[in-house]
């Protein structure tokens, strides 16, 4: 998706940059998602969604099926999705089975709730 960083609502001889962005879903331990939140504040990132999710995979416990983890969503410009992986890997990574993993995926349209409007 490309996203115009200014109003949708411009005239045709207005000059527009325009942005590709990316969605991010960083699935990370719990234990490291205040480090990784911390960090990318330092970046500037300051809107992204945390949810808790239950995942079955090599770190399931012994007791239970599944392991709890936390997953980050943000959507970024293209430009910066490599810095904010960077970041979310120096924060994450442990070296040991079930550190988690980062998704980058297009963005094909998003709207604007409050407003109704199709941005980009």
């Amino acid at each position: 998706m490309i996203l115009n960083r200014r109003s949708c609502n411009r005239s045709q001889n207005e000059i527009h940059e325009e942005v590709i962005m990316k969605l991010v879903n960083a699935v990370v331990r719990t234990t490291s998602l205040e480090r990784i939140v911390k960090s990318l504040e330092t970046l500037g990132i300051r809107q992204l969604t945390i949810l808790e999710i239950k995942g079955v995979g090599e770190q399931a416990q012994v007791f239970t099926s599944y392991s709890v983890y936390k997953m980050i969503q943000m959507i970024i410009p293209d430009e910066s999705v490599n810095e904010i992986s960077s970041v979310i890997l120096d924060n994450a990574h442990t070296g040991l089975a079930g550190d988690g993993y980062i998704a980058v995926l297009p963005i094909e349209s998003l709207i604007d709730i409050q407003t109704m409007e199709k941005i980009g």
